[in-house]
């Protein structure tokens, strides 16, 4: 049995117990008791938020913020552009989308990776395959073969600082080597701008960078989406509307919001420039060229505090020096112009006229002047501001970084410009870049990226080449007469709407744009040929450039090559498969070739990477009509239309869906709509205007065919159409014209010659309406209507012979013809002995 044992000492004599020391009780102090009740008071609702927040996520709620997302492409890990980027920014409607990009990860070896970081004027518009970092990757391969360059575009349409920070942010972890940074147009009408329309103006820098944090969080999106549902969309703000939609948002330069801005451009190229050296890149920014010499401001505006006869007085000496210098009086409208300048110097568009002035009198330093000022005082604020460009000087200085260099596009245009003042022949319109000018944009950032690039054998001094030409990117790139025609066909329709209709020279643009466009339309379909064999030549070198195999399928399919443009528009998806335009322009190929369910299918797929794209809605529609599911199809309308209401060609084929299910009504109402809102492209309008020819609407179809031919003046059939239009509503001298210019556009068209020598004969011009029949039957010899009619010119003309022949041949070819008959019958008797 076992004993207890004692615990130790419990044999030693007991001690009367000790009285305890006091311990001393600090006092808690008040901040510490604050902080202990405020965490109790917040701890349970941040719990409380942060379940919502994986609640949210793992219900599939929201969208994903970063700027670049995890992928895989043929079963390698990938980079690939967040199509959701924007609507953080913008919100869903009016968001833009990112240029499509596929990037390998981990980095494959020898290759260089640049990535390009912008707005409109850095991402390429109107057309990227030839924009700013295309052309980088030209120079930079053609200079250094025996390395690959990749070249990343990370710019978006409509965005600033405040957007692009986050874009380098993320781009940090994609192993670039270089940045370029080219930004500053959007400062002003971009998101938290002074002008802007997409959400507050020019709020405290602290408020937007936690706003941005806040939508970063599913339960921020939900609360936004819940501030959407409740707050009214402005109509002006309901659909994406390019430009126009600032109109009204005018910016003076003196107004205090501006400085808000400029310090917001500030701390956020400070942070850019940050965020690639902790990143271990190269950086190079640019100054930001724009168009001073032929974009005419946009907005403009008087001193507020200008008296009414001093008002009067300017505006007297303006008209009568607008006056001396349409006559040619080039000192007398100076002096004019600066006597108005002495009453008020703020006036954007005076500023202009006086750079005019002065840049035809060859008194350039002061023409470099004041067309700065006129930039710097459009309140319309679409361009690059002088304080901005010096910001950027400053931020590349500032940090005295070897790898932060600065390139000077802004001094780089100047030197390259007559009287060192840039205009049209670099620009499209105001900022966006012609081919040359995204070369020298090109050129001069890739002389100070080639500083930054690591030492390398392939990249040495000694390996280099010289620097390639324009005419090399041009063949490298596949750019020739139809690509130009191309861009300045888009160029064309944009300038013919506001703002661009309100610049004070802008009667002048339109005329030479047309000019131009007719020119390079004339060209065709020899430039179409041209750019085939040019751009099967890129690929021979260059044989996985996904923007060659789309051009090169554009190319096939409008010659007809439909199996052709289906294998190379399947090799551009192949290559980059996160391309929205490579889907679409895949399901528009397959829809001509008739095979409408893989065609449906290529429409998804680009849906899924641009919900908000409308072509997209409008084309699956169409070949789900195709298919016979017409009530899967008026859904797909209706969905457009839910996105952008305004879209007239998306009526027109509702309402034909309508009437063909017999909803005449509702079929009507569309169809007023659709006319109410004519999309101001040429292919569009003329759409519509055949519609309207074939119910009989020809007043309607006249209103449509005429916007369609100014848009596309050098489009031969379009031209014949209008003509025959005319002729329909017995406008017979217009019709003439359109004839006319049918004929000169395509002399090898025997229906435009017949049609002209209708008209020519109409107007008793017997010899030269002859002349028009002879070519139409030459052309077409089966066109009975034409051999009757240089019949009757001949007989018009005393040749009775030969007149009789004509009709004759008519016979031959139909025997039945009264007409041909009669008049043989009466040239027989009249020429019998």
């Amino acid at each position: 049995m076992s004993r207890r044992r004692k615990p130790p000492g419990a044999n030693q004599p007991q001690t009367a117990p000790m009285a305890a020391a006091p311990v001393a009780v600090q006092p808690v102090s008040s901040w510490r008791r604050w902080a202990f009740r405020a965490l109790a008071a917040l701890g349970a609702p941040l719990a409380l938020l942060a379940l919502l927040e994986l609640g949210l996520r793992l219900a599939g709620y929201g969208y994903p913020t970063h700027f670049l997302l995890p992928s895989e492409q043929h079963g390698r890990r990938t980079w690939v552009q967040n199509p959701k980027f924007g609507w953080r920014f913008f919100g869903r409607q009016l968001a833009r989308v990112p240029a499509p990009c596929s990037i390998l990860q981990p980095k494959p070896a020898n290759t260089i990776r640049v990535f390009v970081v912008g707005e409109s004027a850095a991402f390429g518009d109107p057309q990227p395959e030839f924009g700013l970092p295309r052309m980088l990757e030209a120079l930079l391969d053609l200079r250094y073969p025996g390395t690959q360059f990749e070249v990343i575009n990370a710019a978006m349409t409509a965005i600033n600082s405040h957007v692009i920070l986050p874009i380098a942010r993320d781009c940090s972890s994609a192993e670039g080597d270089l940045w370029v940074i080219y930004m500053g147009n959007n400062e002003v009408v971009g998101p938290f701008g002074a002008g802007t329309v997409f959400g507050p103006q020019a709020p405290a820098e602290p408020w937007i960078r936690a706003s941005l944090a806040l939508k970063s969080l599913r339960f921020g999106q939900m609360l936004d989406n819940l501030r959407q549902t409740v707050q009214r969309t402005p109509p002006d703000r309901g659909e994406w509307g390019g430009m126009t939609m600032f109109l009204g948002h005018e910016v003076p330069l003196q107004d205090p919001r501006m400085k808000a801005v400029h310090a917001h451009f500030q701390a956020n190229l400070d942070d850019i420039i940050e965020a690639g050296r902790r990143a271990g890149v190269g950086v190079v920014v640019s100054t930001v060229a724009v168009n001073l010499r032929d974009c005419a401001p946009f907005g403009s505006t008087n001193r507020p505090d200008l008296s009414t006869s001093d008002l009067a007085r300017w505006r007297q000496l303006c008209q009568k020096g607008i006056e001396a210098r349409q006559a040619g009086r080039n000192q007398e409208a100076t002096d004019l112009f600066h006597q108005a300048a002495q009453i008020d110097d703020t006036s954007a568009e005076l500023n202009f006229r006086q750079g005019d002035c002065a840049l035809a009198l060859g008194r350039t330093a002061e023409a470099q002047q004041d067309f700065g000022a006129a930039r710097d005082l459009d309140t319309l604020r679409f361009r690059c501001d002088s304080r901005l460009n010096e910001l950027i000087r400053q931020a590349a200085s500032h940090h005295e970084q070897p790898r932060i260099l600065l390139a000077d596009a802004e001094r780089a245009f100047a030197e390259q410009s007559t009287g060192g003042v840039p205009g049209d022949g670099l620009f499209y319109e105001h900022v966006h870049l012609t081919f040359e000018g995204n070369y020298l944009l090109a050129r001069t950032t890739a002389a100070q990226l080639e500083k930054l690039l690591p030492r390398d054998p392939n990249i040495s001094a000694d390996s280099a080449r010289p620097w390639p030409s324009l005419a090399d990117c041009a063949r490298r790139l596949a750019w020739c007469d139809w690509t130009c025609q191309t861009a300045w066909a888009e160029i064309l329709a944009r300038l013919s709407r506001p703002p661009f209709t309100a610049q004070l020279n802008h009667t002048q643009q339109m005329q030479s744009l047309k000019a131009l466009t007719a020119k390079l339309a004339a060209l065709q379909p020899e430039a179409a040929s041209q750019a085939r064999a040019l751009s099967e030549a890129a690929l021979a070198t260059a044989p996985d450039d996904p923007w060659l195999h789309a051009q090169l399928a554009a190319l096939q399919e409008s010659a007809g090559d439909l199996a052709g443009a289906d294998a190379s528009a399947r090799r551009a998806v192949d290559l980059l498969p996160t391309s929205r335009d490579n889907w679409f322009q895949l399901g528009v190929i397959l829809g001509r070739r008739q095979q409408f369910e893989p065609a449906a299918d290529a429409f998804r797929r680009a849906l899924e990477l641009d919900p908000q794209e409308v072509a997209s809605w409008e084309n699956l529609g169409r070949a789900l009509e195709k298919l016979g599911r017409r009530q899967e199809a008026i859904r797909q309308y209706r969905s457009a239309l839910a996105l952008k209401p305004n879209f007239g060609p998306v009526w027109l084929d509702l309402g034909q869906a309508l009437e063909t299910e017999g909803r005449a009504a509702e079929a009507q109402d569309c169809f007023q709509k659709a006319l109410a809102n004519p999309l101001p492209r040429a292919a569009e309008l003329s759409t519509l205007a055949r519609f309207c020819q074939g119910r009989g609407w020809l007043e309607a179809a006249a209103t449509n065919y005429a916007a369609a031919v100014e848009l596309s003046p050098g489009d031969a059939q379009l031209n014949l159409e209008t003509g025959l239009n005319l002729a329909a509503l017995g406008r017979h001298p217009e019709a003439a014209a359109r004839y006319a210019e049918a004929v000169r556009l395509a002399p090898d068209s025997g229906l435009a010659r017949f049609r002209y020598g209708l008209e020519l004969g109409r107007q008793g011009k017997s010899v030269v309406a002859e002349e028009q029949f002879r070519e139409a039957v030459r052309l077409l010899p089966d066109l009975l209507e034409a051999r009757l009619n240089l019949g009757r010119a001949l007989m018009n003309e005393g040749r009775n012979d030969e007149a009789l022949e004509q009709f004759q041949e008519v016979l031959r070819l139909s025997p039945t013809n009264e007409l041909a008959a009669r008049a043989a019958q009466a040239l027989r008797a009249k020429l019998a002995p």
